[in-house]
Order: structure tokens, then sequence, then C-alpha cells
């Protein structure tokens, strides 16, 4: 595989031995989109098992940039030149925010989702299948464009979405704070009573950060750091000094699971259970 004119390799690259064997026409393709990330993974419809996995880093100082990082990849990677069975693609970390169905007016998506957050140009909205919500987000419209154009068909969705309902599904009536640390953002969701108590994402900068956003959602909800079950999904381990501060301060700290009802190729085993959650989610939520 060539690396392109931004010289971009995969960060994270399990592939099988005969990749230029895949039946990709009997594939389903799930994509995940950021502003300095791009992964992919293949599931195999016939064996209902996930093949391939891809994740690439990068650095952009802006969404232009960004935009055309991601045009190389697709552009330098032969199975995008292939046919799928079918394809989804999530949109992670751009601006997002949940409206009761009763409230959301599609008119009214650019001015709601600019009460909390800086926008860009265009504004998505979905309805959520495990709550009575609408997701509204934005996203570049070059980027939007970009993805529609390469990917047609697909269906799109935001990252936040797929979490929030994939949680849901679990049917676990024990409050818990499921928290995603993914490059620069923790995303957190709330559940108790096999509802949504709250989500929300947060930049951060160091380990400390993150600690503070996450004992402020449990002092605001009244949740006990020593009885509340914190559970971890994506980049974190439990090696890293982040878990280890998280650990002084939180007792019932465990890890996530991907979902369990699907198999994946022995090249994929090397991941931990709680790795790209999101990305591996997809299929079940999109």
């Amino acid at each position: 595989m060539g690396t392109g004119a931004n010289n971009i390799a995969p960060k994270v690259n399990y592939s099988p031995s005969n990749i230029d064997n895949l039946l990709t026409e009997k594939c389903h393709l799930s994509v995940e989109v950021g502003r300095n990330h791009f992964t992919y993974t293949l599931f195999d419809t016939l064996t209902l098992t996930y093949v391939l996995l891809r994740d690439f880093d990068f650095d952009a100082k802006d969404i232009g940039e960004s935009t055309k990082k991601i045009e190389d990849i697709i552009s330098e990677e032969p199975l995008f030149r292939k046919e799928f069975y079918s394809s989804s693609l999530a949109f992670v970390h751009f601006p997002s925010t949940l409206v009761p169905t009763a409230f959301y007016r599609q008119e009214d998506g650019r001015k709601v989702l600019s009460f909390n957050h800086k926008i860009y140009d265009e504004i998505c909205a979905e309805n959520l299948q495990q709550m009575d919500a609408v997701t509204v987000y934005s996203v570049p419209s070059e980027l939007l464009n970009l993805v529609i154009n390469r990917f047609p068909n697909t269906q799109i969705k935001c990252g936040s979405t797929i979490m929030i309902e994939h949680l849901l599904l679990q049917n676990e009536s024990k409050e818990k704070v499921c928290v995603s640390v993914k490059n620069d953002i923790i995303e957190i969701v709330v559940i108790k009573d096999n509802k949504l108590i709250i989500h929300n994402c947060f930049a951060y900068d160091t380990k400390e950060d993150v600690l503070y956003y996450l004992l402020f959602v449990f002092e605001q909800l009244g949740f006990s750091p020593e009885k509340t079950d914190l559970i971890l999904f994506d980049d974190i381990l439990k090696s890293d000094e982040t878990y280890q501060l998280l650990y002084d301060y939180v007792r019932n700290i465990s890890f996530g699971s991907r979902p369990n009802n699907l198999n994946y190729a022995d090249n994929l085993t090397e991941l931990k259970q709680h790795q790209y959650y999101g990305l591996f989610s997809q299929l079940l939520c999109a």
C-alpha cells in the first residue's frame, strides 16, 4: 500500500495476508471520520466476522488540511475502489447536542446547536431508536461532500448517536458512567435504569483534565466515586497514567467490551476488548 502525498501510514493495521482476495462485495464497510483521524473496518456478512481494521492519525492545522489528508488516505486505499455489500460512516467529535423529539424542529437546528457550540456550515439531524430524542450535529461542508462523493449510498450518523444507542441496547438498570477516551476528547455517557441521564464531550490536555471533568459529572449527579461503576472505552489502557489517576479517586473501574455477538478474525485478537467500541458497534446501530 502506498502512503500518499502526505506520507500518511496507518497507525494501526490489522489486515489479512490475502487482502487482495477479500470478497468485499460480501462485506459491510464501517468508517469513522474525525478532524485528525480516519478509521475503517470490514465485516464479512457471510461469516459474521470482522476481518480488517486500519486506523490513520494525522495532524492538521484546519479543516481544509484535514479534508485533504482524508481524501489522500481514501485515494491510496485500494479496497475503496471495490464494491461493498453495504456501508456506514460516523462523524466523531464534531459539535452535537440532543433534543427531545417533541421540541425539535428542523428549521431550528442551527439555532439550537449554536447555543453551546461553534458550529460548521452543515447541520445534520437523526432520530435515536432507543430514546425519544434527536441528535443534532454540525460538520464542515467540504468534509461532508467528500464522504458523500467517495462513499455513495452510505448511511451517515453522528458517533455519539452510535455510542448512546449501543449502551442503551444493553438494557441494564444499574447506574453506570461510561467514558470514551480518544485522541484529545473524552465522551461521557451516564445510564441509569436503562435511561440516558447525561451525555457530553470535553476536550482535554492532561490526565488531570480527565479526572476533573469526570468528578464534575459525579458531583453534579450526586454519584459516589466509591460505589458507582465507571466503564472505560477506546484508547485508554490500564498501564496509562490517566487510568492510574482515575483509580486513585474511583474504586469500581472496569473496561467495556465491543459487541460480543459478532466474530473477530484472529488478526484482531491483539486488540483489547474495549478498543474501537464505536467503530465495532456501528454495524448494529447504523
